[in-house]
This record gives C-alpha cells, sequence and structure tokens, in this order.
C-alpha cells in the first residue's frame, strides 16, 4: 500500500465526484464509480459514526426494521471511508407523523427515500442501543434546521 499522499489524492479524485453535505464530522461525496450509493469520509477523530452507522446496518439489516435505514455497503478497515445507499429526496407528504422509538435526529436532511419507503441515511447517532429493536413509535418533530 502506498503511503504517498499524492496518490492517495489521485484515487480520492476517482471515487469521489460532487461534495453533497458537510456535517460536524463528515463529508458525503457522489460517486461515478458507485453511482447507486454515496461515500461518507470521516476526518474528525472520535465521532465513530461511519462505525456506528456499520454496526448499526449490520444488525438490522436482516430484520424487518431494516425498512427504515438506507444499507451500508462497504467501510474501510479503520471506519474512516464508509459506502452507503444513495436516497432520493422524499416530499413533504412522504414524513410520517410517527417514527420507530429507535430513531432520532428528525431533520428532513438525515432521511430520504428508498424505492417506496422513508428511510434514515444519517444514523450516526441512533437510539438503537438505549431502546434496543422495539416496534414502539414516537411522534416525530421534523425539522428543516442545519
Amino acid at each position: 500500500m502506498s503511503t504517498n499522499p499524492s496518490i492517495h489524492r489521485v484515487a480520492f479524485g476517482l471515487q469521489c465526484d460532487d461534495l453533497i453535505y458537510t456535517g460536524m464530522s463528515r463529508a458525503v461525496w457522489t460517486s461515478s464509480l458507485v453511482p447507486d450509493c454515496v461515500i461518507k469520509i470521516e476526518e474528525r477523530a472520535g465521532y465513530f459514526q461511519n462505525v456506528v452507522e456499520w454496526e448499526t446496518w449490520q444488525r438490522v439489516k436482516d430484520t424487518p426494521l431494516s425498512r427504515w435505514f438506507a444499507a451500508c455497503r462497504w467501510i474501510s478497515p479503520n471506519g474512516t471511508i464508509l459506502v452507503m445507499e444513495r436516497t432520493r429526496a422524499a416530499g413533504d407528504a412522504q414524513y410520517p407523523e410517527k417514527m420507530p422509538a429507535f430513531l432520532c435526529d428528525f431533520k428532513r436532511r438525515n432521511y430520504g427515500m428508498s424505492g417506496e419507503f422513508l428511510v434514515c441515511h444519517d444514523y450516526g447517532t441512533n437510539m438503537l442501543f438505549e431502546n434496543g429493536m422495539t416496534k414502539r413509535m414516537i411522534k416525530a418533530d421534523w425539522s428543516d434546521s442545519a
């Protein structure tokens, strides 16, 4: 494996096209190599949101609860790069009044459509550890804030 930063920048440029969003710990990019996915780059130490999303997906992927989550496809060995299914924008009518108790951070930008379902595509912070894989629903106070 190369340790040359120039080669890493070129490889990054081959994989990542347009910057979609920058959050508190990650940047999200489109990719022409995997056009049905986004690439999440986590450069800030100590948040581990990519790892949380990966581990969450590993626990729910073979359960009925997977319908609430965008699928994770791959994670780098150190967790800094995550490849996740790309969602499309949801219309106002597609945001339900109630959501599962294991989801939180009900900002519209954290959710999108996968097929016919509204899914969370930013679940690096969730309540799955606290509330478990419950079927309980809670009121979702949807927000457009950043």
